[in-house]
């Protein structure tokens, strides 16, 4: 399986320790989690600014300035 070794300060580390902790998740899970959660939601804002993109044409088109 795939690793990526990734470096943290002293600081860091500890609010990812404690974060895990509240989560009740292990660093290695909860650092995996929270990485491919951000990929995920970056991935479906790319998607809804480019849907909004293809439908606010036909939208401004329908409807008439002060009306939208």
């Amino acid at each position: 399986m795939p690793a990526l070794n990734v470096e943290f300060s002293e600081e860091e580390m500890a609010r990812l320790r404690t974060r895990a902790a509240l989560t009740g998740r292990s660093l290695k899970q909860h650092v995996h989690d929270v990485t491919v959660e951000e990929a995920d939601r970056l991935a479906f804002i790319e998607g809804a600014v480019a849907e909004a993109a293809r439908i606010l044409p036909g939208v401004a088109a329908r409807f008439p300035e002060g009306q939208r």
